[in-house]
């Protein structure tokens, strides 16, 4: 089946390309190495950080990196209060300015 079009995939970022670096020595890599890793991961594309999890060479160390620094990642359970708060106070301060 010919098509007109040629399906290609994007390019890695990267930022991609350092995380699965440093991802494949972990956990034996340097404290700045590791700063690194901390600093750039959270921006990664969400499908770059999908696909890595089915990677059969960076699936162990990344589940390794979560189980030692997902803390740092996780956000405040007071932040997302307020978010999902924060349409429900809109919509009630709306609905008594109208009535």
């Amino acid at each position: 089946m010919n098509s007109p079009f040629k399906v290609q995939p994007r390019p890695r970022a990267d930022d991609t390309v350092i995380v699965e670096q440093l991802l494949l020595r972990y956990p034996a890599i340097s404290a700045s190495e590791l700063a690194t890793l901390i600093e750039i991961f959270p921006k990664l594309p969400l499908i770059d950080a999908a696909l890595m999890t089915t990677d059969e060479r960076l699936s162990k160390p990344l589940e390794a990196f979560h189980e030692d620094h997902g803390h740092i990642f996780r956000a405040p359970v007071k932040s997302l209060l307020a978010l999902l708060a924060f349409p429900f106070v809109a919509i009630g301060a709306l609905w008594w300015l109208v009535s």
